[in-house]
């Protein structure tokens, strides 16, 4: 008897469990952050007529829509994290001491995904690229910035094995030594300087500011531009919005330290910035090395323009998607540096070189 209402009991919690957050997604919504727009409610007859997928999308809507989904999936991250250290999301990869790895970065992780022929073909482009802005006065150097498991190796779960010694990011910069394309080694630069301090944030796919200011030194030694940062002058603070842990706790709250450096020349933006991911930025400072420079950046180059900022007398900020080479060919800058991250090494493929 006992265990027939107990059946009973839990037949009508699960049906519940089951309608509640379908029955209540129209007083209860849902407000976890995605990045891509959700899908709204379908429509059962078009212009065409009935339409044939509205019980697919019936099921898509309700997927996104229902009640509590934000605090569920919150709940499933945790428990995930917490109790079996598993991501909630495949773009995560959860390292030791609780670091964080993208999983873009595996198949540089795991060796080279390029064949010889095309990067041959990337080296003599890139170089092409150098005598385009050569012939236009400019000094051209390039940056691959190394993934962050190219630089912490030993925070990678033991399962993936030892990372690749041979990888786009190694036969590229060996084409361009070869061709004698500028280029400069921010791998090796890196890998000798987390001997004596930590470049790269733990929860976060990019350096942190102590890496950035690292390699901005190594890159004005390159160019000859009298300036350098200092490494040491730093305060902490729990401020950086990590966007790995964001992926796997999109409800949260998610900070961790920085390292923030005192500002040392006054600088201006030429027009306003809503953030440092607008396609166009670009600064003056009264208090420069008498240069002008011209960045085509990602993510990583984020880091670097408030110190570049300070540094140039006018510094250009650019993200096109390819990068668009007329933008610095379009101003009187000195020097045009051209950063990508290992990961995304295939895209200089896509540059154009503008018709003069």
């Amino acid at each position: 008897m006992k265990n027939a209402v107990f059946q009973k009991f839990f037949i009508i919690y699960f049906v519940l469990l089951c309608i509640i957050p379908v029955g209540t997604m129209y007083f209860f919504s849902s407000d976890l952050s995605e990045n891509r727009e959700l899908s709204g409610f379908p429509v059962l007859v078009t212009e065409d007529g009935f339409n044939m997928d509205f019980f697919d999308e019936c099921a898509t809507y309700v997927a996104e829509h229902f009640a509590f989904r934000s605090q569920l999936v919150a709940l499933d991250s945790e428990i995930k994290y917490k109790l079996f250290h598993s991501p909630s999301d495949s773009q995560v990869i959860l390292g030791k001491e609780d670091w964080m790895f993208f999983e873009g970065s595996l198949k540089d992780y795991a060796g080279v995904t390029m064949s010889s022929e095309e990067i041959d073909a990337l080296a003599d482009k890139l170089g092409d690229v150098c005598a385009y802005y050569e012939g236009l006065g400019k000094e051209t150097i390039f940056m691959l910035v190394p993934n962050k498991n190219t630089i912490y190796p030993e925070y990678m779960p033991e399962s993936f094995g030892e990372p690749a010694t041979v990888t786009n990011r190694t036969m590229l910069q060996n084409a361009l030594e070869k061709r004698k394309v500028p280029c400069l080694d921010v791998a090796g630069i890196l890998l000798a300087g987390k001997e004596t301090d930590e470049l790269y944030l733990h929860q976060d796919t990019h350096w942190n500011n102590t890496g950035a200011r690292l390699v901005l030194n190594a890159l004005y030694e390159k160019l000859c531009v009298d300036f350098a940062y200092s490494l040491e002058d730093y305060t902490v603070e729990i401020s950086h919005e990590s966007d790995l842990s964001q992926i796997l706790f999109p409800t949260r709250e998610n900070l961790e330290a920085q390292r923030i450096y005192p500002q040392l020349h006054e600088f201006s933006y030429q027009k306003r910035v809503r953030s440092m991911d607008d396609l166009n930025i670009a600064s003056t400072t009264e208090e420069g090395v008498g240069k002008s420079i011209y960045l085509y950046r990602d993510s990583f180059g984020r880091a670097m323009i408030p110190y570049m900022a300070e540094v140039f007398d006018e510094a250009y900020f650019n993200r096109s998607t390819p990068y668009d080479l007329s933008y610095a060919a379009e101003t009187d800058c000195d020097y045009v540096v051209i950063e990508i991250v290992e990961r995304n090494i295939p895209d200089l493929c896509e540059i154009t070189i503008p018709q003069k």
